[in-house]
């Protein structure tokens, strides 16, 4: 059932109600062990008492042993009336007639009657153990075995306090209990071998627990009947007051929302009498309603007037879209001159172009020409590349404006593609004077793509490399598998002036390059990364750079292991 389903009255009953049983519960346990506690409190000092009681007729006994076994003339006489022998008598005479037990025990006892229970036992091993500890207090059942029974047992009756005390060994003890071991002494008993370090037995009190359970019992039912009178009058004056300063007021309000939802706008509330967030929600109501009165009034021409409005508005989208439509025509045949300008370029431009590079690449392989020639030749041949990749990047951009950058997928052997593009960088690394190095991992697989779009990657980015590296600097191509992904990794790296890191995601964009300085001593015309990109994303590798100023750049061609040949599927 859904929250908002139920009255805000209902959850307010219910919350009282839930913290009212949980106030109960949490009070009652904790009145229970804070009475249960005080309780053990006093008898603990109870039986305290009786021990220092007892201890003290001990003491009297032990005082008066002269006068009790010398005559009035001095001569010796044991009565056997000695300090053990009283104890334990006015013990038994204190527990005759009522459930209260006091006496004396020992872990070597002279008489059966003094062996200690299991309780008496463990209070003098703890003794015994330590002698910090002087007593040991505890509420046990009529089991003495059973000291762990709950303190709020309901069989009441069968609890009882238990109270065990040390005795301490003086000098009068040890002619009865000294030493040496064995000895008879005065009483007919072999003596114990004690020493005043020794603990002497103990006093054992035991008081019965009825009437103070019953105490307990009376004194928690008066507390929680307390507890739950206050509780309750708590209860029902919250919810009187939440009743009349939030209940009514909502109620109220609840319906004067429903007349204005009716189209009944005259509605008003009065907060008088109310508290003073309702009275601030109820003034929010009336301005509300006033400004919704307000609105309806002019609601209809504001509806004209918006009309209007959206009349001229669609009027002028028609005549943006007949403008739009000339403006379609315009750039179409635009587009249309650019296609046979590039066709031009392409027919008129690169023919001659390829022509004159072999011309000069004719005339150097002849030999006849001397050093200046040789090297206006070179030039000639120089230049006339350079003016030809221009070309080819410029057509390859308008290929992928155009939308008819055909991509192949074949199998490629990247070995031949590094043959390939070693046989093209070669010349451009020794005019350079720039050392160039291929590797080719063994482990590296066929893959799928365009080989002709993957030879151009390299090439312009071995051109680039070999571009920006100074005299006597090292390009390597490179071809290798990643261990972690698989992937195929092609890259070209270099030592050369490397590229700032703000400048690193930019130098894929179409004419940009990283300053006119760069521009006037390197030339170029800013397409070579961006056809790498673009052909790169055509067969769906990627594309990275790594790179520091003044220390050189890797550029990575990333193939997908998805794009690698795996024989064993084809032959399956």
């Amino acid at each position: 059932m859904k929250i908002r389903n139920i009255s805000l009255r209902v959850i307010l009953i219910l919350v009282l109600t839930v913290v009212f049983v949980v106030a109960t519960i949490g009070f009652t346990i904790f009145d229970i062990r804070i009475q249960t506690e005080n309780m053990e409190d006093s008898l603990t000092e109870e039986a305290r008492t009786f021990a220092r009681e007892m201890d003290a007729v001990w003491q009297f006994m032990d005082n008066s042993q002269y006068t009790i076994n010398n005559t009035t003339d001095g001569t010796y006489e044991f009565k056997g009336l000695h300090c053990a022998i009283v104890g334990k008598s006015v013990g038994a005479i204190f527990s005759a007639g009522n459930n209260y037990a006091i006496r004396y025990t020992n872990s070597e006892p002279r008489r059966a009657q003094d062996k200690p229970d299991a309780f008496e036992s463990e209070a003098l091993a703890l003794f015994n153990e330590s002698s910090e500890v002087r007593e040991l207090s505890r509420i046990v059942g009529n089991d003495p075995e059973d000291v762990n029974r709950a303190r709020t047992s309901a069989d009441t009756g069968a609890a009882q306090f238990r109270y065990v005390q040390a005795l301490s060994v003086n000098e009068s003890c040890l002619e009865c209990h000294g030493e040496p071991v064995g000895e008879i002494d005065i009483t007919g008993f072999e003596k114990e071998g004690w020493t005043l370090d020794s603990i002497g037995g103990a006093i054992s009190i035991v008081i019965p627990l009825e009437q103070q359970y019953q105490a307990l019992r009376d004194n928690v039912i008066r507390d929680v009947s307390f507890f739950l009178l206050l509780a309750t009058f708590i209860g029902v004056v919250v919810f009187g007051l939440m009743t009349v300063f939030v209940l009514r007021p909502l109620e109220s309000m609840k319906r004067a929302f429903g007349e204005v939802g009716a189209g009944r706008l005259s509605q008003s509330m009065d907060n008088a009498g109310t508290a003073r967030e309702v009275a601030s929600l109820i003034d929010r109501f009336n301005a509300m309603a006033q400004e919704l009165r307000v609105t309806y009034e002019g609601l209809e021409d504001q509806v004209t007037e918006r009309t209007l409005d959206l009349r001229r508005a669609n009027e002028e989208l028609a005549a943006q879209r007949d403008s739009l439509e000339v403006l379609s025509a315009q750039l179409a045949k635009e587009s249309q001159v650019k296609t046979d300008l590039l066709s031009m370029v392409n027919h008129e431009l690169r023919t001659p172009l390829t022509s004159i590079i072999t011309l000069a690449q004719i005339a150097l392989d002849s030999g006849n020409a001397d050093v200046e020639e040789r090297k206006s030749w070179e030039e000639v041949r120089k230049s006339s590349s350079v003016l030809l990749g221009m070309i080819n990047n410029m057509l390859d951009i308008a290929r992928s404006d155009a939308g008819s950058m055909a991509v192949s997928s074949e199998i490629m052997d990247l070995g031949d593609i590094i043959a390939t593009a070693q046989g093209t960088l070669g010349p451009l690394a020794i005019n350079a004077r720039v050392t160039l190095k291929t590797s080719v991992a063994p482990d590296v697989p066929l893959v799928y793509g365009d080989f002709e779009k993957m030879q151009r990657i390299l090439e312009n980015l071995g051109t680039n490399a070999v571009k920006f590296t100074a005299s006597g600097g090292v390009v390597a191509l490179s071809v290798s598998v990643e261990a972690e992904t698989e992937d195929v990794l092609v890259q070209v790296s270099d030592n050369g002036i490397g590229i700032a890191e703000e400048d690193q995601e930019r130098i894929f964009e179409r004419f940009f390059q990283v300053d006119s300085s760069t521009t006037r001593i390197y030339g170029g015309s800013g397409l070579g990364l961006a056809l790498v990109r673009e052909y790169a994303v055509a067969q769906g590798f990627g594309i990275s750079v790594e790179s520091e100023l003044g220390e050189g750049s890797t550029f990575t061609v990333r193939i997908p292991k998805a794009d690698t040949v795996d024989f064993s599927e084809e032959d399956e």
